[in-house]
């Protein structure tokens, strides 16, 4: 999310394997999927991760200076598609289907609440295909924040499960959103492997609100 921030931790280790543990979180959380589109994160550490699992990405980033940093500090293989664009206008306009989404936008004074309007998140969920899923690094001010609820709502429509996994009782923390079809999570030794892999205290609950929640006018 903050492109500077994680070209430090690509070089905090000799191998470059120093990685934030959201990023690790959301490509265990796509290890089911195959065909994925990534809008976002500068093509980073969470690309090249999925693009050596063997996954088939598309990489969608509003800044093409980006995709340069990415290939030079974080080693994104030259072959995978990299489009230069605003990730509302790329969902908007496209028409292919992935089995998986991975949403990491953002920086200084961006307003996820605004920017993940309904409008939006529906046009990103039209993209999955049947049994795909999306999941979204977000920016939560502190524990009462209700941001990563209400777009994990949106995101999800009256059909998908939602989750969601931070730190509790830390403040300006990263939240991942999880909108999955399944009624479990999937494979929770891998994933708690993953959260306790540090001294960090990353938590998974299920999503407290529902589209229609929103629509009722719920907070």
């Amino acid at each position: 999310m903050y492109f500077e921030e994680g070209i430090r931790q690509s070089q905090a280790t000799p191998d470059g394997e120093s990685v934030f543990t959201y990023v690790k979180i959301m490509d265990e959380l796509l290890s089911r999927s195959e065909q994925i589109l990534v809008l976002g994160c500068g093509g980073g550490n969470l690309a090249t991760r999925l693009s050596r699992l063997g996954k088939r990405l598309t990489v969608v980033d509003i800044n093409a200076m980006s995709f340069v940093l990415a290939h030079k500090y974080f080693d994104l293989p030259d072959e995978l598609p990299c489009i230069v664009s605003d990730f509302q206008k790329f969902v908007f306009d496209d028409r292919a289907y992935y089995d998986g989404i991975a949403i990491d936008v953002g920086g200084p004074g961006f307003r996820f609440t605004e920017e993940f309007d309904a409008e939006t998140c529906d046009a990103i969920r039209a993209r999955l295909a049947p049994g795909g899923r999306i999941v979204m690094n977000v920016m939560v001010a502190h524990d009462i924040d209700p941001t990563p609820d209400r777009i994990a709502a949106r995101l999800a429509g009256e059909e998908m499960r939602t989750w969601i996994v931070d730190e509790q009782f830390i403040e300006d923390r990263n939240a991942v959103i999880a909108c999955i079809p399944e009624k479990t999570l999937g494979s929770r030794t891998a994933l708690d492997r993953v959260m306790r892999h540090s001294h960090e205290r990353w938590a998974i609950r299920r999503g407290r609100l529902r589209s229609r929640d929103l629509a009722r006018g719920l907070r």
